[in-house]
């Protein structure tokens, strides 16, 4: 009696035992399967984080093309006003635009017929996790040209988000 006593406690101890293993297996997996998920989720708001930065940067009215009180252009920056917008963007950068913009990178590049670059804001954080930098064209119009009529330029804006 001894000795079916002593296999049925065997018994029981490798059944727990392989149950023990099979639950901690299905931890590790859950486990790997939500820490895959969040930086999934990460990626993807830091994504959106960066189309909202840039289409809060496209729609400022420090830098749009806007013809006294007519509708503005779409997708136009004035030359005149990425010109003269440095020294605004750099006074109330702790301030205003950090509200707005947060850690983040925006910079203006023409791209024809010259190559003029304009960098409008640049907060990295301390440690940079990740980044996600979008593009986006828009028109250069400049008002101070040889001739009566304004000359529209080809560039585009970047701007890249920081985590």
């Amino acid at each position: 009696m001894d000795r079916t006593g002593q296999i049925k406690i065997s018994e029981t101890i490798a059944v727990l035992f392989i149950f023990f293993v099979l639950i901690l297996f299905g931890i590790i997996f859950y486990y790997k399967y939500q820490q895959a998920a969040f930086f999934e989720k990460e990626e993807e708001l830091l994504g959106a984080k960066a189309i909202e930065i840039t289409l809060k940067t496209l729609f400022l009215p420090e830098l749009i093309c806007s013809k006294g009180a007519a509708e503005p252009e779409d997708n136009c920056f004035d030359v005149l006003k990425l010109d003269s917008v440095d020294k605004t963007f750099r006074k109330y950068a702790d301030d205003y635009y950090f509200d707005l913009f947060s850690y983040a990178t925006i910079s203006v590049k023409e791209v024809y017929p010259g190559d003029s670059s304009w960098l409008l804001y640049d907060k990295p954080p301390l440690k940079i996790n990740r980044k996600e930098p979008t593009f986006f064209v828009v028109s250069l119009r400049d008002d101070l040209t040889d001739e009566n009529k304004p000359q529209y330029r080809l560039g585009y804006v970047e701007v890249v988000a920081y985590s």
